[in-house]
């Protein structure tokens, strides 16, 4: 039996101790294990990983990166971010490692040599790294999706890229179960010394064999046969027992297990989450604060980083139109504060959210919120307006920012069929099933009076401000999100009025900054008006659709 115990001692501290040693050396002090660098194939050097590489959870995942052109960018990220940053560029897209670190890729085609934006100068990364030689990255795997960019700094180099595993005190559990090991062969080693000792004591008179040595436990045991049989002495049993029992512990610490995960088929990131909606709208006051002080120099060229589409228009023509009359804008300082907000959610670029704000201008708040629409085209643009209008205290009650708002496709079409009866009422005057409220006066504004019949509408086309196919599409004129009762819309309708005097009149405007910037001096005989149009809809289930607040101006014709 002594036999017995010592050889399972000795095979299971040698085991120990040699794998204990092994995965000690293999992992250093640093808990992490590697797998050799593998080459980055595109020649661009810049990679770019599949969110579904590593489908698992409760895992660090250990990158590193090498660029034989010196310096080199690690970054993770949100997929989609990610694959915007990239698109564009010629890139390996990673989707699979094997045990020699050899990388599996696909070749992503593009035109350009490198990303038009210096990754360091972004702020969409969940970490990052950069610099000359390798640079490392611990990336918590959550189950969520996650992706890795490589670009090389300064151009086109070749690329490498590694990846690993951080186990937490991996490196002390190693050196414990090796420690462990090496006390079970020491208790192995013991144990034969003992039994060798009772083998001599064995030679001696019977008197001083019978005789147990001091601290000894012997426990003779009578078998079946009547022949006697000695236990493993009790010292002996309990060391061997707390040796089990701390392998037990040891190798079952606690280290969590990492476990799989399934990956949506496309990734879905929300527009911006609650910190992101606070620099977004931090970034975007600052920008239109600096935008007033280029716009006081009068260059309506000022408003191209802070506004876009519709707005854009709007804000450039007012600009041209102080110009026009030489009388420079007031620079100010603005802010702007959340207190709703609706965040829908995408596959990808472009993006938008809607957000009541209210806006403070010199240190003074404004009268009524604003409802704003802000766009995001790329991942490395920063959020310009699109639409802007004032609307009554109460009227407007958004979902609460940090979870995605998304219309159903029903909502979205409810929210156009509303757009439409407000776009057919502009163009044509026609009666429609809209509480149109303020708006109803649109038409007499515009179009004004007719000089006792001489001046005759000849055409009229109102549609959506450069709208596509889709009008609620990402990007476009038309932004529908889910509140309460139904839902809210946004739209920018862009309209163009065309009216001719009978033969033998003319005209001319008489406000001649106006002549100037729609490019309609002197006496004419025709008039055309170029304008935007700005709503806001609510639109009840079931319920007639009501327009909120609404805006018109006129915008400058394309040049």
């Amino acid at each position: 039996m002594r036999t017995f115990v010592v050889v399972v001692l000795s095979t299971l501290g040698g085991l120990l101790l040699l794998t204990g040693g092994a995965v000690a050396v293999l992992v250093g002090p640093d808990d992490t294990v590697s797998l050799p660098a593998g080459d980055v194939p595109a020649a661009s050097g810049v990679a770019i990983t599949s969110y579904d590489l590593f489908p698992l959870r409760d895992l660090t995942l250990h990158v590193s990166a090498t660029s034989a052109g010196g310096q080199v960018f690690l970054g993770s990220a949100h997929p989609v971010d990610a694959r915007d940053y990239v698109a564009g560029v010629e890139a390996s897209w990673v989707k699979g490692v094997d045990r020699t670190g050899t990388l599996t890729t696909d070749l992503i085609e593009g035109e350009l040599p490198a990303p038009e934006v210096d990754p360091t100068a972004t702020a969409f990364w969940y970490d990052d790294a950069a610099g000359a030689g390798t640079q490392s990255l611990d990336v918590e795997l959550t189950g969520e999706p996650v992706t890795l960019v490589v670009a090389p700094v300064g151009g086109p180099a070749a690329t490498t890229l590694a990846f690993g595993a951080v186990v937490p005190r991996l490196f002390p559990l190693a050196l414990g179960v090796a420690g462990v090991g090496a006390l079970l062969v020491a208790a192995a080693v013991l144990l034969r010394v003992q039994g060798s000792r009772r083998a001599s004591a064995a030679t001696l008179p019977a008197e001083d064999a019978e005789r147990p040595e001091v601290g000894e436990d012997v426990e003779p045991a009578v078998a079946a046969h009547g022949t006697v049989q000695r236990r493993l002495p009790g010292t002996a049993r309990r060391r061997a027992a707390v040796l089990a029992a701390g392998v037990t512990v040891t190798v079952t610490a606690c280290v969590p297990v990492p476990s799989a995960v399934e990956h949506p088929a496309q990734p879905v990131r929300i527009a911006a989450d609650e910190a992101e909606l606070a620099a977004a709208l931090t970034s975007y006051g600052e920008r239109v604060s600096a935008a007033s002080q280029v716009a006081a120099q009068l260059d309506p060229a000022a408003w191209a980083g802070t506004e876009t589409d519709g707005r854009l228009a709007l804000m450039e023509y007012r600009t041209k139109l102080a110009a026009a009359r030489n009388e420079p804008p007031a620079a100010y300082a603005v802010t702007y504060s959340p207190l709703d907000v609706a965040v829908p959610e995408f596959t990808a670029y472009p993006m938008w959210f809607m957000a009541l704000v209210e806006a403070t201008t010199d240190g003074e708040p404004g009268e009524t919120p604003q409802l704003r629409v802000f766009e995001r085209e790329r991942a490395t643009s920063p959020w310009r307006s699109s639409f802007a209008m004032d609307v009554p205290a109460d009227s407007v009650s958004l979902p609460d920012p940090g979870g995605a708002s998304v219309a159903t496709a029903e909502q979205v079409a409810a929210g156009l069929a509303a757009v439409e009866l407000v776009r057919a009422h502009l163009e044509s005057g026609a009666e429609v099933a809209v509480d149109l409220g303020e708006l109803g006066g649109f038409r007499e504004d515009v179009l004004g009076d007719d000089l006792e019949g001489r001046l005759s509408l000849t055409d009229a086309k109102v549609t959506h401000y450069e709208g596509g196919d889709d009008p609620a599409a990402p990007g476009g004129p038309v932004q529908v999100v889910p509140v309460a009762d139904g839902v809210l819309v946004t739209s920018a309708l862009s309209y163009v009025f065309n009216r001719r005097l009978e033969a033998g009149w003319t005209l001319n405007l008489t406000d001649d900054a106006v002549a100037e910037v729609t490019g309609q001096t002197g006496d004419r005989q025709n008039l055309r008006t170029l304008g935007l149009v700005q709503t806001v809809l609510h639109v009840p289930d079931g319920g007639t659709p009501r327009v909120v607040s609404a805006g018109w101006g006129f915008v400058a014709p394309r040049v």
